[in-house]
């Protein structure tokens, strides 16, 4: 006889069935993505092991000798890597810190829009320098920030004959500056998205309580939609903390040149010299691994803590 535990089994494994030839062509979409990413994400793990090898790019994983933590030691020893931790960390918290809010308050200027046609326009507006590669952004900016280019002819027409040109991606001190500001124009719209999704789902009627007692839209604003988007910048906010160790390599890396390369050197450009460049792939792959050991473990401290102090977190 068939107990009660087998028959709910069965019924589910039917569900199941069911529910797959219903939706087959949508699975069938999905299939090249979960592919790529069993492909990239899962059977590469195992490629760790080099960060513990002196690796031979000849004769592979299985024929190169094990070193141990060697390449770690190698990696913190160098002396640019303490100047490039601090660059990184400096880099990612201003982004991190700075950053955050900008979205957050476009999302907020876009809900009180309710001319439609002018909210698409400007959302769209927004959205799309996030498609755009970094490439093609610093190619911009370098041609706009150029000598003879548009930022030093405004000036040039505003200041007049006094005005000496000067390409300030070749300055060291404006790196920083350029490295924000570049980010928040990217990433703004895309990033707001979320905030936005967020404030549509807050239930109306709360705002229509405040209104009939008198609460202005700036009250409205402070004391219900911020509160009620509160979960979703903290979790975003914990997961973004990751980042910390991490900094945008195309960004950074396409703002260097020999003027600032040095001043400007992260963990990311500085291991893509040491272990790509030269062929050093054990570095490469043993720093990497360093870097997502220390990005979950402030992800981790960062839920724990601020989990304590607001009552929401990941897990």
């Amino acid at each position: 006889m068939v107990n009660v535990r087998q028959r709910g089994e069965l019924k589910g494994r039917a569900v199941l069935i069911a529910k797959i030839k219903r939706y087959k062509f949508l699975y069938l979409l999905l299939l090249p993505a979960v592919v790529y990413v069993f492909i990239f994400n899962y059977i590469t793990i195992g490629g760790v092991i080099i960060a513990f090898q002196n690796y031979d790019i000849v004769g592979g994983i299985f024929s190169s000798p094990f070193v141990g933590l060697k390449n770690f030691a190698l990696v913190f020893s160098n002396p640019k890597m303490l100047h490039a931790i601090k660059n990184t960390l400096i880099y990612s918290s201003v982004g991190l810190f700075l950053g955050t809010p900008f979205p957050i308050i476009l999302a907020l200027l876009l809900n009180e829009l309710k001319q439609q046609t002018f909210k698409k326009v400007v959302q769209t507006i927004s959205y799309l320098p996030y498609f755009l590669s970094w490439i093609s952004v610093v190619g911009m900016l370098s041609t706009f920030f150029a000598a003879y280019g548009t930022y030093n002819d405004i000036l040039a027409n505003i200041l007049g004959d006094s005005y000496e040109r000067v390409n300030i991606l070749m300055n060291p001190d404006w790196f920083l500056p350029v490295l924000f500001w570049s980010g928040t124009w990217k990433t703004i719209g895309w990033s707001s998205i979320v905030y936005l999704a967020a404030i549509v789902g807050i239930d109306q009627s709360m705002y229509e309580a405040a209104t009939i007692d008198g609460c202005s839209k700036f009250k409205q604003v402070f004391y219900i939609t911020i509160p009620s988007i509160m979960p979703t910048i903290i979790i975003l906010f914990i997961l973004a903390t990751g980042g910390l160790v991490n900094s945008n390599f195309e960004q950074v890396f396409g703002f260097q040149n020999l003027y600032t390369q040095e001043a400007t050197e992260t963990i990311n450009t500085l291991i893509f010299r040491m272990g790509i460049q030269n062929g050093q792939y054990s570095l490469s792959t043993a720093f990497g691994l360093t870097q997502n050991f220390v990005s979950f473990i402030i992800v981790y401290f960062s839920n724990v803590l601020i989990k304590k102090l607001s009552g929401t977190g990941i897990w």
